[in-house]
């Protein structure tokens, strides 16, 4: 686990490796319980609002799209906090943030439920792509905050908001 490109897949494959993992990023004090849910909840998903101001702005005026993409990862990663504080939880670390959002909002299988349990469930939990968002994202991210090159063009930035809006909007349904 303490590798920096940890194989998130592992926890969509292996609920038991998800389990245990999760319960070590408790026991680490990287996820703890939230009393506050609501207004952390708020918070977070404000703050990603911005975010997503502010790459709006960069793309609207064709300025800097590696800090609009940064800008795109912090959107996503504020979502998923918000998310995790519905949840009653809180998390300082990117892993545990994508393990807390797999346990608690990714849904594996969908048999023996109904048209209704599956309705609540569509509105309610993320599918592999969505999660995968947060982690492309992520690396995007480091690629144009640290890397020296100017790799990163307006349509790839553009590409990652439309994923960003995707993201933040299905956040916006499971938090209503």
């Amino acid at each position: 686990m303490n590798s920096k490109r940890y194989n998130w897949e592992i926890w969509i494959k292996n609920s038991d490796k998800l389990e245990k993992d999760f319960n070590f990023y408790l026991k680490k004090e990287f996820i703890k319980v939230e009393k506050e849910q609501k207004f952390l909840s708020l918070s977070h998903l404000k703050k990603a609002e911005y975010n997503l101001k502010f790459v709006n702005f960069l793309l609207e005026n064709n300025k800097f799209s590696d800090w609009a993409i940064a800008g795109c990862y912090y959107t996503i990663y504020h979502c998923a906090l918000a998310l995790l504080a519905k949840k009653g939880y809180s998390s300082k670390k990117h892993n545990s943030t994508l393990c807390a959002l797999i346990k608690f909002y990714y849904e594996k299988s969908n048999k023996g439920l109904d048209e209704e349990d599956l309705q609540l469930i569509s509105k309610s939990s993320l599918d592999k792509q969505e999660v995968s968002y947060f982690v492309e994202a992520k690396q995007k991210r480091e690629l144009a905050s640290y890397g020296i090159s100017d790799e990163f063009n307006t349509n790839e930035a553009k590409e990652l908001r439309k994923k960003t809006i995707e993201f933040i909007n299905k956040c916006r349904e499971i938090l209503e």
